[in-house]
């Protein structure tokens, strides 16, 4: 008896599919992660470099004309600034700049300088 069988079941071909769909949703799934890690790094991003601009601008200011200040909104962010005299080292001031958006939940960066009224 010779067997003639050339080419593939139905069985054969739907197993086959049903592979290539767990992986094609595998690396959907793996994509969709990657595109909210990445619009989370370019806020974060963009607070930070908010952050550090009004940071730079109250450097600047004399010593004596650096006050707290904000909210200040620029676009999905709102900025405020705090000046603290009560700084652990003498004639300085501790300036905060806190960033706040939403991400799903409200998210937020802070960044802090000691000012010296020496500089």
């Amino acid at each position: 008896m010779v067997s003639n069988n050339k080419g593939f079941t139905l069985v054969e071909v739907m197993i086959g599919m049903a592979i290539f769909v767990i992986g094609y949703l595998a690396v959907a799934s793996m994509q969709m992660v990657a595109i909210k890690g990445g619009t989370s790094a370019r806020k974060t991003t963009e607070a930070a470099t908010l952050a550090a601009d009004r940071l730079e601008s109250l450097i600047v200011l004399p010593f004596d004309d650096i006050g707290d200040g904000g909210p200040v909104t620029e676009g999905a962010y709102r900025v405020v600034w705090q000046v603290a005299d009560d700084s652990p080292l003498l004639n300085t001031k501790t300036i905060t700049v806190t960033v706040t958006w939403q991400q799903g939940h409200q998210r937020s960066f802070v960044a802090t300088y000691i000012k010296s009224a020496n500089i």
